[in-house]
């Protein structure tokens, strides 16, 4: 017998909530509040209380009492009491009592928060604000450890003292390992030849039967 009902409202919101928990969320417009949630990619992100694997927006984001692993946006950004471990601005980057680990942006306003390495054109530090290392700093890094490593290597090479010889083995030492390398190569010829010989025996038998009882 057929059914005739028919889905209603909560058939709908039932759909709605399986929609939703995808682990990948795309939207034009994308707003989430006190969820978790996978990948997300849309044209604008606002995250309140929530967290996210991902967020990849072509426009804005903003980020209040929330978290995600990698944020790129191609927008502006703005983290209130938030964290990431990486966030890549295509415009201007704004943080307020906010943890980045990395930091790329066109300009940067922290007004309190901790920072790892902070890449910028311009940036603005609040004096709650602790940066680790800003793009000057990395320039000055990766050219000092350029010149440095080459130059030791080089040093290393022209002043170190040559390498020690071995001490020669004693003739007992020399003397075992001649036999160990005889014993093992008679010992693999003796053991082709014997299977060799298994083989050939085994083709004689078969061409004269007359073998068989010798």
């Amino acid at each position: 017998m057929a059914s005739s009902h028919r889905p209603g409202w909560f058939d709908r919101l039932l759909r709605i909530e399986r929609s939703d928990s995808r682990d990948t969320i795309e939207a034009n417009v994308v707003e989430l509040s006190d969820v978790s949630a996978g990948a997300v990619e849309a044209q604008k992100v606002t995250l309140s209380r929530a967290f996210a694997r991902s967020i990849t927006a072509q426009d804005d984001v903003s980020m209040t009492f929330s978290a995600a692993l990698s944020v790129h946006a191609g927008g502006d950004v703005s983290m209130t009491g938030s964290a990431t471990p990486l966030l890549m601005v295509g415009r201007d980057a704004r943080l307020s009592g906010a943890s980045a680990g990395i930091v790329a942006a066109r300009e940067a306003r922290v007004e309190s928060g901790m920072v790892g390495v902070l890449l910028a054109g311009s940036a603005d530090l609040g004096n709650e604000t602790r940066v680790l290392i800003t793009g000057r700093d990395a320039l000055l890094l990766g050219a000092t450890v350029g010149v440095f490593f080459p130059l030791v290597a080089y040093l290393l090479r022209r002043f170190a003292p040559p390498p020690e010889e071995p001490a020669p083995r004693p003739w007992y030492a020399r003397a075992g390992l001649w036999l160990l390398r005889q014993t093992i190569v008679l010992g693999g010829a003796g053991l082709l030849g014997w299977v060799a010989y298994r083989s050939l025996r085994q083709q004689a038998r078969r061409l004269l039967p007359g073998l068989a009882g010798r």
